[in-house]
């Protein structure tokens, strides 16, 4: 049987029509893109990494942390204190913290292996030549100046000055005791006055003449900012007779780390025995200084000032008081 148009032995050819196509929801292909986004931004640190490690540098931006502002500058002028400043107001305020108390300083706690030497009563044709010993020996050392005697060597004060510390000691070496209260104080201030303006310099220092206090004086001291200072180790150099020798052994007895050694500037003995006292000092490890950088590196203590003040410390008042 063959249908019309058909030729014999030939395929049939069937012809295709395609179904109609009916739009469907993307959102798959959609969330395929965003994935394949994604994972290629997250390739590219990796790839920053990888490419540090092979080459040896860093491609990725480092954010360093911010800095303080810079200190402001001082102000024009301004220079920072000197070591020598600051050690003078550390001494300084060594002073201040034992005057309030009233009571007098005879030596340090020792605890530091320092001693002060002290010269009375000048200045005198003596001190220039006891001044060229100190500073040949790099020995400081603390003056206590009679006011009147500063007319016949107005420049000694300030020389004494240069090479340690100028105190007072009175205007005419007066015992205060047998003085009416107020010619005791006037000695002192008229004293003080003269020195200051020798020397251009505070006066803090002050030493009794003979060893004696008047009741009103610790708080009369203390009003003017003044420590009274006395001493432990007595030299013995104003005895008639005595010899540089004698000198020698009277101090080496009593000789200890903190001590204040009595001396005067106005005998010739003093200034031959000072070179071998300062030997001495070297023998036995003792540096010299003055009183208010003992005071600042070696300061005794209330309970020791009271003792010493009733001659149970460093000191016997039996010995004390002679000068």
């Amino acid at each position: 049987m063959s249908w019309p148009g058909r030729r014999e032995g030939l395929p049939t050819r069937t012809v295709l029509t395609p179904a109609e196509r009916r739009p469907g929801p993307r959102r798959p292909r959609l969330r395929r893109a965003l994935i394949a986004v994604v994972a290629a931004l997250a390739l590219v640190p990796a790839g920053a990494i990888l490419y540090q490690v092979v080459h040896g540098t860093d491609t990725t931006k480092v954010v360093e942390p911010s800095k303080p502002p810079p200190p402001a500058p001082p102000p024009a002028g301004h220079r920072p204190p000197s070591a020598a400043l600051v050690l003078a107001r550390q001494r300084g305020r060594a002073i201040t913290r034992l005057q309030g108390l009233g009571l007098p300083v005879f030596c340090g706690a020792s605890h530091v292996r320092e001693v002060a030497l002290t010269f009375d009563d000048g200045p005198s044709s003596y001190t220039a030549p006891i001044l060229a010993i100190l500073r040949r020996h790099h020995a400081p050392a603390t003056f206590f100046v009679v006011g009147n005697r500063i007319r016949y060597w107005p420049r000694l004060p300030a020389a004494e000055a240069t090479i340690g510390v100028v105190g007072d000691h009175t205007w005419r070496h007066a015992d205060l005791e047998r003085l009416p209260e107020s010619r005791a104080r006037a000695e002192v201030d008229r004293a003080r006055a003269a020195l200051e303006g020798a020397t251009h310099t505070d006066i803090r220092l002050f030493r009794t003449p003979y060893g004696r206090d008047p009741a009103w004086l610790g708080h009369a001291l203390a009003a003017r900012a003044m420590l009274e200072i006395r001493w432990s180790v007595d030299s013995d150099d104003y005895v008639p007779g005595i010899t540089a020798t004698q000198i020698l052994k009277r101090v080496a007895r009593d000789l200890h780390p903190g001590g204040i050694v009595l001396l005067h500037d106005l005998h010739a003995v003093t200034v031959k025995a000072l070179p071998r006292l300062l030997a001495l000092l070297r023998a036995r490890h003792l540096r010299p200084v003055t009183v208010p950088e003992l005071l600042r590196s070696d300061p005794p203590t209330y309970r020791q000032l009271r003792a010493d003040h009733h001659g149970q410390g460093c000191v016997e008042l039996a010995t004390a008081g002679r000068e």
